[in-house]
């Protein structure tokens, strides 16, 4: 992984809402060692980063940031999407209605220049 991928693993890796989840992929900074997690709980204590280079690992932390910002009470359940506008800007988005005319927008949660920098600043944002 690069210095960027790097910070934003253990930015990752800082948030409340963070557990390791079955099929993503360790990453051991000071060796390169990339290991696939079976038991998450394992993890937990060791000094492993998320490799957020593998598209596994990269879709539980979409699911993390869905289950940090669930909610019953908002459209849809509280789901989350990520959108690239024509800047090349990742955006985590909720969609909502207007109370007023009832349309839907998108609610923005969070913003990066790449995905995975989208999400770990949702996940940051979670309730």
């Amino acid at each position: 992984m690069n210095e960027a991928q790097i910070t934003h693993a253990r930015r990752a890796l800082a948030c409340p809402r963070w557990r390791w989840m079955a099929g993503m992929l360790a990453y051991f900074e000071h060796d390169g060692r990339r290991v696939c997690v079976g038991m998450p709980d394992a993890w937990a204590s060791t000094t492993a980063l998320p490799d957020l280079t593998d598209p596994a690992t990269v879709g539980c932390l979409l699911e993390l940031v869905r289950r940090a910002h669930a909610h019953p009470d908002h459209l849809w359940g509280g789901r989350v999407e990520v959108h690239q506008d024509h800047r090349d800007i990742f955006v985590v988005v909720r969609p909502d209605h207007d109370p007023r005319s009832g349309a839907l927008f998108h609610r923005c949660i969070a913003t990066g220049t790449t995905e995975v920098e989208a999400l770990v600043a949702a996940l940051e944002a979670a309730p």
